[in-house]
């Protein structure tokens, strides 16, 4: 059985993370960065970024705002708001999403789903549906609920999933921020008619919702945000919790493992070695005391101790350029720490991307990103995804199709045109590197002779 997903929402207006009750009466509810990068290291499993003016309003989603979230940030993202077309699709997901919702433009043409599904695959493209229970049906409303359609529920689900979704993402318009538990007889019938997951949204108020929206609703992912925004529920302590009910979740791997440190060897501090999660690159070296470890640990900052100063000091405090912690690891001896993070700019106070005079930049960084997805995909075998029908038909399936494109790749490298080659080229690689993640080959960087 798949995993259970939590699933933290940012409801974005204005540039703000914001939470209303049925739709309206909105209040702020904090940055996204920080919100994102926060439920990222409490072990969030997927993090959705909703624009909810962006369609009433008639515009695209910010793009910028997307760019910085994905950047603080470890785990899936979606993106939805103002998508209409196939290039807004392309845009988001050279910001840094890796699924799109789309909600009042699948209504509005619902060939929008089969085009996203061909040109990127169904694991990208998400329904979003808002629906309010009314003359005992759920009636389907886009802009953000309010404008209500002659679609309903079940039927624009089963629709949804025959053009392409890969996910419906259903919120019930009824219970949204009321806190009473989330539509569980709705949901448990989209579950029992559709083939693809189903995310639950709206309602969440105590961990016992989660927990019978999973066993009575049959959800696939329960979506909240309120109860996340302003500290009511930890996920931490909600996946704890739902693991004691007997409910499969994904265990949190904890950024920070209570070490025994030895603060002693070196009169109180250890150094602290910091590197770009994405690049590899060492960015500078400093040194923890006890307390800017614990500093370092509850913020999600590298905090170093200076000595210079003699007092904490979170690194770039004065410039902006912070770093986001990702993961810290203590070495063999437990007396020096490796931090891997996300730097917000140049690391160096004359202005370098490092303290070693090096750019902070990696040529083929598109390779470890497509080989990190795929082995997700491998993990998660999510439903819907070409990839898990890849792995599901086993190596000679792979290597066959590693054959096919390597013969189109060669075709239009030499009679075809340059969009083809490109095409094909980044077909043969994919499906490459799926070729290797099956086989278990681990990339290795060797000497040149």
């Amino acid at each position: 059985m798949l995993a259970k997903r939590i699933v933290p929402c940012l409801d974005i207006k204005d540039g703000k993370t914001v939470k209303g009750i049925n739709f309206v009466n909105f209040r702020d509810a904090g940055d996204p960065v920080e919100l994102g990068a926060q439920y990222s290291r409490e072990g969030a499993d997927e993090l959705v970024y909703l624009d909810i003016t962006a369609s009433h309003e008639g515009r695209k989603t910010f793009t910028e705002l997307v760019k910085q979230v994905a950047a603080h940030i470890s785990i899936p993202f979606t993106v939805g708001g103002g998508i209409n077309e196939l290039k807004d699709v392309d845009r988001l997901l050279s910001a840094g999403a890796d699924k799109v919702s789309i909600n009042s433009a699948a209504l509005r043409n619902p060939a929008l789903i089969e085009e996203i599904a061909k040109n990127f695959g169904s694991q990208v493209c998400v329904v979003a549906i808002d629906a309010n229970f009314e003359n005992n049906d759920w009636l389907c409303y886009l802009n953000g609920g309010r404008v209500p359609t002659d679609k309903y529920l079940f039927q624009w689900a089963s629709e949804a999933e025959s053009r392409g979704a890969g996910e419906i993402l259903f919120t019930s318009m009824t219970h949204d921020g009321v806190k009473d538990g989330y539509a569980n007889d709705a949901l448990a019938t989209l579950a029992d008619t559709l083939h693809i997951p189903v995310i639950a949204s709206g309602g969440a108020g105590k961990m016992e919702h989660f927990r019978d929206t999973f066993s009575n609703g049959k959800a696939d992912a329960a979506l909240a945000a309120s109860v996340f925004h302003f500290g009511e529920i930890r996920i931490g302590d909600l996946k704890q919790y739902l693991k004691d009910e007997g409910i499969n979740v994904r265990d949190i791997t904890h950024l920070y493992i209570k070490m025994k440190l030895d603060f002693e060897k070196m009169g109180g501090l250890i150094p602290a070695i910091v590197q770009d999660n994405n690049t590899s690159k060492v960015l500078m070296l400093g040194f923890m005391n006890q307390e800017a470890y614990d500093e370092t640990v509850s913020t999600g900052k590298v905090t170093f101790f200076s000595r210079t100063k003699n007092r904490l000091w979170m690194k770039g405090e004065s410039s902006g350029n912070t770093l986001q912690v990702v993961s810290i690891t203590a070495d063999c001896d437990n007396d020096t720490l490796l931090i891997k993070a996300i730097p917000a700019g140049p690391v160096c106070h004359t202005g370098a991307d490092t303290c070693f005079g090096e750019k902070n930049v990696e040529d083929i960084m598109f390779l470890k990103y497509l080989q990190n997805f795929i082995e997700r995909r491998r993990q998660e075998m999510p439903e819907g995804s070409y990839t898990t029908t890849l792995f599901q038909k086993g190596v000679n399936r792979m290597a066959q199709k590693v054959g096919e494109e390597a013969v189109e790749t060669v075709i239009e490298a030499t009679n075809g045109t340059e969009d083809g080659f490109i095409y094909e080229a980044s077909d043969l690689v994919y499906h490459l590197i799926v070729l290797l993640q099956a086989r278990d080959f681990v990339w290795k960087t060797s000497p040149v002779n």
